[in-house]
């Protein structure tokens, strides 16, 4: 009966939570718990797999929850039923980012099925794509996506791009010169076969070498079996995507969401993507991209044509989900 509110099983929830794992996170550090609730789930960090080095106010690790927040709406809306998101409920508990209820039934249209189907063929791809730049129409809808969660995607002229392009290359070789980064970013790319988070060797990519695009070398201090060096497109095709407000909490969740579903709608698209925030984690060169009246630029996004890349390992879903509530982080009394 339209309307009529019945809970989702706790299979089905399970099944939501496994869509929601697949969300791309930072060094794939995977920092999320989920704890099933009468109608739905919700979403909390996991300050354990925090990256302080390169993530030290928990940013990036925002968006990475973000993202998995909105594969978990996905998910909810494939089921049949409208999705109820409420983020950052609880003020007394930092932890607590989302909770995602099922609500009434109703059926799911094309663009919830096809970004729902598109989850588990999202990647990074870092290999070089094709010197042919997508064509207008398949990059429009994209400005669409972002709009959807209330975020603005810009694609950049050849100047920006340049510009935003050598301040990614500045920012991976200030990265570089820091043990603390170097140390950190050992332990999360890995050879071990079975480990089931971090990058795999297999996935750092090429070196690059010349040319306008430089990727972050994700292996400094590894030997990576077979590992080329290439030059990417000439003329990439690269936007930003940006969030009006402070930079705080609820923004970062909303640009999480809002770059998933402009990536799951790119990949739908036949469109490979690379997704760097190298230059927007550093304070000084993220100042650089913008004046002081502009949105801040939270993700950027360089899209084209290339092979179907690697997927990534998950952590199972039984280690993921929480059977009693996680332990809260209260926010700082300041007195």
């Amino acid at each position: 009966m339209a309307g009529t509110v019945v809970s989702p099983s706790q299979d089905e929830l399970v099944g939501c939570v496994d869509a929601a794992v697949q969300a791309p996170s930072i060094h794939n550090s995977q920092p999320w718990q989920f704890l099933l609730v009468p109608g739905g789930v919700e979403v909390h960090s996991d300050p354990s797999r925090r990256l302080p080095a390169v993530d030290p106010q928990g940013r990036s690790m925002h968006i990475s929850l973000g993202a998995a927040v909105l594969n978990l709406r996905l998910a909810v809306r494939y089921l049949g039923r409208r999705e109820h998101t409420e983020l950052l409920p609880d003020p007394r508990d930092r932890r607590h980012v989302a909770t995602v209820r099922a609500g009434e039934r109703y059926t799911p249209g094309g663009d919830d099925e096809e970004l729902y189907e598109a989850i588990p063929h999202r990647r990074s791809n870092r290999s070089p794509f094709e010197d042919v730049p997508p064509p207008p129409g398949a990059l429009e809808p994209l400005i669409t996506a972002a709009a959807a969660e209330g975020a603005e995607l810009r694609f950049l002229d050849q100047d920006e791009s340049d510009f935003l392009l050598y301040l990614a290359l500045m920012a991976d070789e200030r990265r570089r010169e820091s043990p603390a980064y170097r140390r950190e970013l050992y332990n999360w790319v890995t050879d071990d076969p079975y480990r089931d988070d971090g990058i795999p060797l297999a996935a750092v990519g090429p070196w690059t070498e010349g040319g306008p695009v430089s990727l972050r070398d994700l292996a400094p201090d590894r030997e990576v079996p077979g590992r080329a060096s290439v030059r990417l497109e000439r003329e990439p095709t690269v936007a930003v995507l940006t969030v009006r407000g402070e930079d705080a909490p609820p923004q970062w969740l909303r640009a999480g969401q809002a770059m998933q579903r402009v990536w799951l709608d790119a990949t739908r698209r036949g469109l490979a993507v690379s997704v760097f925030t190298t230059p927007l984690e550093d304070p000084e060169l993220r100042d650089a991209l913008r004046r002081p009246s502009d949105p801040i630029t939270y993700v950027a996004f360089r899209l084209g044509y290339a092979p179907p890349a690697a997927a990534t390992p998950r952590r199972p879903v039984d280690e993921v989900i929480a059977y009693t509530r996680p332990v809260p982080i209260r926010p700082p009394h300041l007195g």
